[in-house]
Parts: structure tokens; sequence; C-alpha cells
């Protein structure tokens, strides 16, 4: 059973003022790869997931859920 993972990445990001290249670094991937994490077409892994949640000092249900809340 697939289930689409929503996230607050991009909010949070810009909230930081931080670029996706800058938290790319941060966690260690690419640009890319958070781009993708933002539009929805790439599920992290439990690692990465937590190693961002931790840049944004918050809980890592407040940046990936699986309900399409507001930011």
């Amino acid at each position: 059973m697939s289930q689409t993972i929503y996230t607050c990445l991009g909010q949070l990001r810009k909230e930081l003022h931080i670029t996706q290249a800058d938290l790319g670094k941060k966690v260690g991937t690419s640009r890319q790869t958070i781009c993708a994490m933002e539009k929805g077409d790439y599920v992290p892994s439990l690692k990465l997931a937590l190693l961002i949640a931790k840049v944004f000092n918050r809980p890592v249900e407040d940046v990936f859920h699986l309900t399409n809340k507001k930011c």
C-alpha cells in the first residue's frame, strides 16, 4: 500500500532563509533531492528525515506527515 508523504520542508526552509543547496549540504544530500522532497516526488529515509528535522529543531512530525495539513 503506497501512501503520500506530505511535507512542510519548503516553508520551514524559507523561514530559516536557507536555500535547497544549503539544506542539502547540512544533511549530506543534494539540492535536487531536497527539491524532489518539497515537490512530493521523493520520500526520504528515516535517517535523512531525522537529520532534516534536527536542522529545523523540530520533531520529524512537524516536517513530514501522512495527512495534508497546514504547515
